[in-house]
């Protein structure tokens, strides 16, 4: 093969590779800088999430990692990613984070697009060139400095308007669920290790208990695809609650991570959130949710 059929190649093959879960193409160098035209544009990338996530989550991992169908649940489009990585456990090993603030050695996803050991299945992105080092290392530092979702130094302003904020105790929104996972009325492959929800504050974490926020599996009926396992069609289950429990999620402090007592199989499950009356669930302002919340998901085998 000459010199120029085998740039040719490579130029061909590199085309067929990023068609496939990467998605468009986009990514970075081996200096880890953003290339292409989309995901960041000519910015360099720094060690902060805006940054990551605008030349690594979403040019390269999201057009897998989004929507219900989302491999392990993990959405990485710029909507979802913060809350689903800083302090969730991985789905493929639950005793690690996917981010752990503060310790990038041990958090699920450092080791994943490492390639390190004691990952299950393949280094990420999936099939395709690994990152640079140097856009691994910027990750790293990024999670070594807390996995803070804005900047690690606020400006004095802006630090400033917080402070008043907190004295007056009056939040510029009202406290709410912004994002679950799994979604509502969608269903995701078993198993599912743990539930998130997501608020728009921070939650008063001594009001998490299980009077305010509760897994339940819902009653069956015979002939519900959700509860037919190896050909054989289940009988009715009731209505359940079950104990799982229910803590803020490490190194953010507006998710809440419901883990359930095993692993939820196929079924119909509902998350309840209770947002009023005494003790219900509020944020660090004491501003209640002002209605109850729940979401509904179903589980199910791979296909």
């Amino acid at each position: 093969m000459s010199f120029s059929s085998y740039k040719l190649f490579l130029a061909l093959f590199a085309g067929a590779t990023l068609a496939g879960c990467a998605g468009n193409g986009a990514g970075l160098d081996a200096n880890g800088q953003p290339i292409g035209s989309s995901g960041g544009g000519t910015t360099p990338l720094t060690a902060d999430f805006q940054s990551i996530q605008d030349h690594v989550f979403t040019p390269i991992c999201s057009p897998c990692h989004s929507g219900a169908s989302a491999p392990e649940g993990l959405m990485l489009d710029a909507g979802h990613s913060y809350n689903l990585l800083v302090g969730i456990p991985s789905n493929e090993v639950p005793a690690l984070s996917r981010v752990k603030a503060g310790d990038p050695d041990n958090s699920y996803m450092v080791r994943k697009i490492q390639g390190g050991p004691g990952i299950v299945g393949g280094q990420m992105p999936l099939n395709q060139t690994p990152l640079p080092q140097a856009t691994i290392d910027v990750i790293r530092t990024w999670i070594a400095n807390g996995a803070p979702q804005g900047t690690a130094t606020p400006s004095a302003a802006g630090a400033m308007a917080k402070i008043q904020s907190l004295g007056n105790s009056v939040p510029s929104t009202a406290f709410s669920v912004t994002q679950t996972s799994p979604l509502d009325n969608t269903t995701a492959t078993s198993p599912v290790n743990c539930i998130v929800v997501a608020f728009n504050h921070e939650v008063d974490a001594s009001l998490i208990n299980y009077t305010t926020v509760s897994l339940e599996r819902i009653a069956s009926t015979p002939g519900d695809s959700a509860d037919v396992m190896g050909g054989v069609m289940a009988p009715p289950v009731p209505s359940n609650v079950l104990p799982a429990t229910a803590a803020l999620a490490q190194g953010n402090p507006t998710v809440i991570v419901i883990t359930p007592p095993a692993p939820l199989v196929t079924g119909t499950y509902r998350v309840s959130v209770r947002g009023t009356g005494g003790g219900a669930l509020a944020d660090i302002n004491v501003h209640t949710l002002g209605s109850d919340y729940s979401f509904t998901f179903n589980v199910d085998v791979s296909p």
